[in-house]
């Protein structure tokens, strides 16, 4: 029993490390350019694997059901996805390459487009005269994309090591186009990597042969080759394939040669031997690895998909595997691999490559022990799974082994399936932590304030805003909390205020702060606040049900609603089909809308507070706001900005909140302490001079029923103490 306990002890060290380690392999730029370039192709990649299966599905091409000119139109859909997917991933990747110059290394900004222009001429450097056929070779998805993953990441590489290395003109008085000036220094730095591309194309022509292509397609060859044993001649050739297949080369394409001529002879003498009566006297053939080690595509991916539906976490990951789930029953599975994606993807690297050849090896024994008989029929590649187990054998011993190896490959993936969750969570979280840097700061260069982020960060953020209008669209995941707020000196709760939340169906719980500022992003803040507006005031008119109408409900609006020429409609609105009476609401501006207000602004303010609605400044102390303010708006409280009340007051802080409080009792306006947490902070602000409070020490913002308990536990609690009690406990507090 303890040897048990101190294997699994073992093993779930040895994944811990693995997986730390992995983690650290996959945040290094290149291998989230890589990711984040991959995901970019994937709506191509998906569409192409639909009409390539439509276009080889073998019951429409044996019935004759696709005519000339719906083959063709399938070619064309075909062609215009696989067939330019090499060429979109180098642009892609090239591209990403310069947002992550610009974003890890500070100084000049660089234009993106700069090194995918670079990239793309190296690309066609390297392969020299370029004619309609090669072009689609060499930009197809089958032939081109290693040729994509090379040139971009070395071009990319080039260009930027060029530009640290100050390989440029000096053009600084050269006049005002700006952009003009950046692309004229850069010219060193361009010819430069352009000029080592030429380079390369030289030595691969010195070694006889046309393209980089040729080169490495001989290579490999060579390799598969050098075994005279079949076993391990296709032993080679699986574990071959899928190395190719990891870094971005189609692996049967790259190996093509000995498609045709091994594999191909293997399987013609096999169906003459069957034929006439005679036994089949090879194993490896065509039929033989794509029903056993390409159970939905290479990387025996069907295992992976069927890993991932009962072990993965992620929700992206598992809609990714539902849209590729379709096309990879018929051994199609380049949506996965450039989805999740696989290729070049250190996390799963190790299966990727190993299960395949474990697969090859068991399947190849069991043939060979006679336990299912030899492939004798030739199927199409894109025959559906298990169903080309039984027309290539004739017999269900081929179904039950590929169920067999499918088993296997499940097991062996589940735990790198749970790694990627992890190292996905990780990713997410570090880039979550930028977004919401971003969202708390001022920086609007770009014009947005997540959105227009580079890299990672910025990829979840427009996810994150899109998911956001749709949300906000539907009334769903958005829901409203309240944080009471407490008047301790008379022992009575005077209102709440109302905050948004949203609890994002596959990221969980997001911070307010980012969706007040994708919100703003996406120009839906008004919309936001609006409906924040309208569950605030439905919730409320339950509390005054049940407590009176002395409640109120706060709500924040931001600057760009008060420019809106119909904001004291739609606030009436909302109060009338509430009914809940105006001075039950209090509008929280920040201190910007103070500073800026005029025109427009001013009106809407002047006549919400004429309705009778309250108007508070929220934040208060943290900004630039003139005192005089105070006086010129029409601003009946301030709350405190809970930096300044959290934790222990310093003398700094007790200062500056001792000058607040003491103010507007001299100009009698109410004040409101925010961030309350402890027993000590909150003796420590009566002291000086508060009497309102609202924080964590009270109650954490809850949705209305729990905050309804809340009020109903507070006037019980009251009830237990005449006011002579009450009084003998507010002055413990006090000291």
């Amino acid at each position: 029993m303890n040897k048990f306990k101190n294997l699994v002890i073992t093993d779930i060290l040895v994944m811990s490390t693995l997986g730390r380690w992995l983690d650290w392999i996959g945040s290094r730029v290149f291998f989230r350019v890589l990711q984040r370039s991959q995901l970019q192709v994937f709506p191509l990649i998906v569409v192409g694997a639909v009409f390539l299966c439509l276009l080889n599905f073998p019951f429409l091409k044996d019935s004759g059901i696709l005519s000339g000119t719906l083959t063709k139109l399938l070619h064309d859909v075909v062609s215009a996805t696989y067939g330019v997917a090499a060429l979109v991933l180098l642009c892609s990747m090239s591209y990403n390459f310069g947002l992550s110059h610009n974003k890890e290394y500070s100084g000049e900004y660089i234009s993106p487009n700069l090194f995918v222009v670079i990239s793309l001429s190296c690309f066609f450097v390297l392969h020299g005269d370029i004619n309609f056929s090669s072009f689609s070779e060499i930009a197809s998805l089958g032939k081109g994309i290693a040729q994509a993953f090379f040139v971009s990441s070395l071009s990319s590489f080039l260009l930027h090591k060029f530009i640290l290395l100050r390989f440029r003109l000096a053009v600084s008085g050269s006049g005002y186009d700006i952009f003009s000036r950046e692309i004229l220094s850069l010219i060193p730095a361009c010819v430069a990597v352009i000029l080592i591309f030429v380079l390369l194309k030289h030595v691969v022509l010195l070694s006889g042969y046309d393209s980089l292509c040729d080169l490495y397609r001989s290579a490999v060859l060579v390799v598969v080759n050098l075994s005279g044993s079949e076993f391990f001649s296709g032993l080679i050739y699986t574990f071959t394939s899928q190395l190719l297949w990891f870094f971005g080369a189609h692996g049967p394409n790259t190996l093509s040669l000995f498609d045709s001529t091994v594999l191909a002879d293997n399987m013609a003498a096999n169906i003459m031997n069957f034929q006439s009566g005679f036994a089949p006297t090879h194993i490896l053939t065509k039929g033989f690895l794509d029903n056993y080690t390409m159970i939905g595509g290479s990387g025996l991916t069907m295992s992976l998909l069927i890993a991932i539906f009962l072990k993965g976490r992620d929700s992206g990951t598992k809609r990714i595997s539902q849209l590729a789930l379709l096309v990879c029953l018929f051994n199609v599975n380049e949506p996965l691999l450039f989805g999740i994606p696989l290729v070049l993807n250190p996390v799963y690297a190790i299966p990727f490559i190993l299960i395949p050849a474990i697969a090859y090896c068991i399947a190849y024994a069991a043939t060979f022990l006679g336990v299912v008989p030899f492939i004798v029929h030739a199927v199409h590649w894109t025959t559906p799974v298990f169903l080309n187990g039984y027309m290539s054998t004739g017999t269900w011993g081929g179904v039950l082994l590929q169920v067999v190896i499918l088993g296997l490959g499940v097991g062996l993936y589940m735990p790198f399936v749970l790694i990627s969750d992890r190292v996905m969570k990780k990713q997410y979280d570090r880039g979550m932590n930028e977004i919401i840097v971003a969202a708390r700061g001022e920086d609007v260069s770009t014009g947005f304030k997540c959105v227009g982020l580079p890299g990672f960060e910025g990829f979840v953020a427009r996810s994150l805003a899109s998911d956001l209008v749709r949300a906000l669209r539907a009334e769903e995941q958005l829901y409203v909390v309240f944080q009471p707020q407490i008047d301790d000196d008379a022992g009575e709760i005077l209102g709440a205020e109302a905050l948004i939340r949203w609890n994002h169906p596959a990221y969980g719980y997001i911070s307010p702060e980012v969706v007040v500022a994708l919100a703003e992003d996406m120009n839906c803040i008004d919309e936001l606040s609006y409906f924040v507006l309208r569950e605030s005031c439905s919730q409320l008119a339950v509390w005054q049900e049940r407590f009176g109408y002395h409640l109120f409900v706060s709500v924040n609006f931001p600057p760009s609603l008060f420019k809106n020429k119909g904001l004291e409609d739609k606030v009436l609105g909302c109060l009338r089909s509430a009914g809940v009476p105006p001075y039950c609401l209090e509008i929280e501006i920040t201190e910007s809308v103070a500073m800026s207000t005029s025109g427009r602004e001013l009106q809407n303010l002047n006549r919400l507070r004429e309705l009778g609605i309250r108007i508070s400044i929220d934040d208060f102390g943290m900004g630039h706001t003139s005192l005089r303010y105070l006086r010129a708006l029409p601003i009946d409280k301030v709350k405190i900005d809970r930096t300044l009340t959290f934790g222990s007051l310093n003398d700094v802080n007790r200062h500056i909140v001792t000058s607040i409080l003491e103010l507007c009792r001299n100009i009698e306006m109410k004040v409101v302490v925010e961030g309350v947490e402890n027993a000590e902070q909150l003796r420590s602000l009566r002291k000086i001079g508060g009497t309102c409070f609202q924080g964590y020490y009270f109650s954490r913002p809850v949705i209305g029923e729990e905050c309804l308990q809340f009020m109903d536990d507070w006037n019980t609690k009251r009830s237990r103490f005449d006011d002579r009690e009450l009084k003998v406990a507010r002055v413990a507090i006090s000291d």
